[in-house]
């Protein structure tokens, strides 16, 4: 079920037909088609429950969909495995933190850039300052904000920053398409906004961003278009004057006050 208004000029990096995700007997994603615009911020709302998580795992690979394909640039790439997608240029952040807690903020970006680069993973050599692994890590820790600290323990930043971390480690892996599940989950208030700039910041120097969000206030500042997922099927996916507009994603998600 595809419910879009589609501007003539867009063109799809990342697209579902039919995708459907069962476990056991029930059917979790039921049929969705979409297409995600090449360079746009994509939201992705919806309640709890609904899906949302599990379609960014089936266009990341961690979930292998029951039917239906997902194409990027046109090929099919239902099939591929996680580490293929992110060669194709699909990165991902997930709700849980994946951080070596042991390390410095630099060493864990170094160890996604040394990977991106075809190196072997080594959590024992201190890294070199002029690599193309360290380089390429501290451009993209710098990107975020954290280049000021870049050697200090991981277990010292705050939440938000470890959120940053994340985002800069899939930086590493040079993303066309960035996919952000709930990047902003268990952040305190005051630590919203910069994470957000951030996540702006970064879909700003041309990538695709799709994002799984629940703060609403952060939905309609960021997006192109909003998708709204419910009981496993696309409600709808527009832009987001359109979409707070709908009386089924009011009654689905939104509420009547908006």
């Amino acid at each position: 079920m595809t419910i879009e208004s589609v501007p003539a000029r867009s063109t799809s990096v990342l697209s579902t037909e039919g995708l459907r995700w069962r476990v056991g007997g029930f059917e979790i994603i039921r049929g969705i088609d979409l297409d995600i615009h090449d360079g746009e911020f994509l939201s992705v709302i919806g309640p709890n429950g609904a899906g949302k998580s599990s379609l960014i795992n089936l266009l990341s690979g961690v979930h292998t969909a029951s039917d239906g394909r997902i194409t990027m640039h046109g090929e099919d790439i239902t099939g591929l495995r996680p580490a293929d997608r992110t060669r194709r240029g699909i990165g991902r952040t997930f709700q849980t933190s994946s951080l070596f807690p042991g390390l410095t903020v630099l060493e864990n970006a170094r160890l996604a850039a040394q990977a991106a680069l075809g190196g072997s993973l080594d959590l024992v050599r201190r890294p070199k300052r002029n690599d193309l692994a360290t380089t390429t890590a501290l451009d993209r820790i710098t990107e975020v904000g954290l280049g000021d600290r870049a050697d200090q323990p991981v277990t010292d930043l705050p939440h938000g920053d470890k959120r940053k971390l994340e985002i800069a480690i899939v930086l590493c892996t040079e993303p066309k398409v960035l996919l952000l599940d709930e990047p902003t989950a268990g952040v305190s208030a005051e630590e919203v906004g910069p994470l957000v700039d951030v996540v702006r910041e970064v879909h700003g120097r041309g990538r695709t961003v799709v994002m799984v969000e629940h703060r609403m206030e952060i939905v309609l500042d960021v997006s192109d278009r909003i998708a709204v997922v419910h009981r496993g099927e696309l409600l709808a996916c527009d832009v987001p004057g359109v979409v707070v507009a709908d009386e089924r994603v009011r009654d689905a998600y939104l509420g009547a006050e908006l």
